[in-house]
């Protein structure tokens, strides 16, 4: 678990954030219910992979109250989950996660995912998905699943060229942000497609290759892809910012690529970024993703305990490692997440 983003949460209950500073009822929700989330991460790190996907999901759903409290504009009263599960009885990267929307008929709730991804301006995918889609779309997670997995597109990273003054593309194209996408083993037109289809917020990328040249793609610190280009919000370096963090959002600190364990900020200047996929069409931030996920396999863990037992067998199991680590690295994310959302500018 990350300490400094705990304390950075529990730092923000003495002037909690947004709405909550003022309004006496959302201030007493915002601190009451990260008061639960602190007792049920520690919870979470104090069980095994058996039992953690519960205190692990529901320390989230506390947070979550807080998080609407902070920053749900009109309607912030979360109540039922907005979620389910009906089918357990698959394998666990096909079981899938319905969205079942519920509010209040007084108006004075709103179900519990469909709160959170308000307050925090996140697209909610509108009907089902997958626990496989959910895990292969973030970029903390996606390699961590067996390479016979088929659970839909990876993240891709995003390198964008160096805004150094004297970058030849800066000084004759401003109006233009140069990237390299990287982590596609298809064609260069392969890839335009691929983007277009699963990549929301890649928007319009135009291929560039210099001088005319076929796409023959080019060396990153992240590995071979192929140079884009985006129309840029504005040709001034805080406007290739914003562009950037349009094409790639901000999702809390960075997460390692696979293997190499380098940490790559998704939205850092001009460091690299990660490009995610789609949930069912939906640009899902992180922070829903993860809710989503931690969700089914809680459902999954309380339900059919049986199952899920045995799919944490080392010994019989491909998914028991994989699944051990997933919920080792919630364990960090979710605060660094949480504290993300919380202190959030509108």
């Amino acid at each position: 678990m990350s300490s400094d983003s705990l304390y950075g949460i529990r730092a923000t209950r003495s002037s909690p954030p947004g709405y909550a500073r003022d309004d006496p009822e959302r201030r007493s929700v915002y601190g009451s219910a990260l008061s639960q989330f602190d007792e049920l991460i520690a919870a979470a790190a104090t069980v095994g992979p058996a039992s953690r996907p519960s205190p692990l999901f529901y320390a989230l759903s506390q947070a979550g109250r807080a998080i609407a409290a902070a920053h749900a504009e009109g309607v912030w009263r979360l109540r039922m989950h907005g979620l389910s599960a009906p089918e357990l009885d698959r394998a666990p990267l096909s079981i899938e996660v319905n969205r079942t929307p519920a509010a209040a008929k007084d108006g004075s709730s709103v179900d519990s995912v469909t709160g959170v991804a308000a307050a925090t301006r996140s697209d909610l995918f509108p009907d089902a998905t997958t626990i496989g889609a959910l895990w292969s779309s973030l970029p903390e997670l996606f390699h961590l699943l067996p390479a016979s997995s088929d659970t839909g597109p990876n993240p891709l990273r995003l390198v964008p060229e160096d805004p150094d003054p004297e970058n030849l593309h800066l000084q004759i194209d401003p109006g233009h942000v140069y990237a390299t996408v990287v982590g596609f083993s298809g064609t260069a037109d392969e890839l335009v497609s691929y983007l277009t289809d699963h990549y929301p917020t890649s928007g319009n990328p135009q291929l560039f290759q210099p001088q005319g040249l076929p796409h023959v793609g080019q060396h990153t610190v992240c590995g071979h892809g192929f140079l884009f280009r985006w129309d840029a919000d504005a040709p001034t370096i805080d406007g290739h910012l914003a562009t950037l963090d349009r094409l790639a959002p901000s999702e809390g600190p960075g997460v390692p690529t696979e293997g190499a364990g380098l940490m790559f900020p998704p939205s850092n200047g001009f460091q690299p970024r990660w490009l995610r996929p789609s949930i069912s069409g939906a640009a899902m931030s992180s922070l829903v993703s993860w809710w989503t996920l931690l969700f089914g396999l809680s459902m999954l863990a309380r339900y059919e305990p049986a199952v899920w037992v045995a799919v944490l067998d080392y010994d019989a199991a491909d998914l028991a490692a994989p699944l051990d680590a997933l919920l080792e690295t919630g364990l960090a994310r979710m605060p660094e997440l949480v504290l993300a959302a919380l202190t959030a500018t509108p």
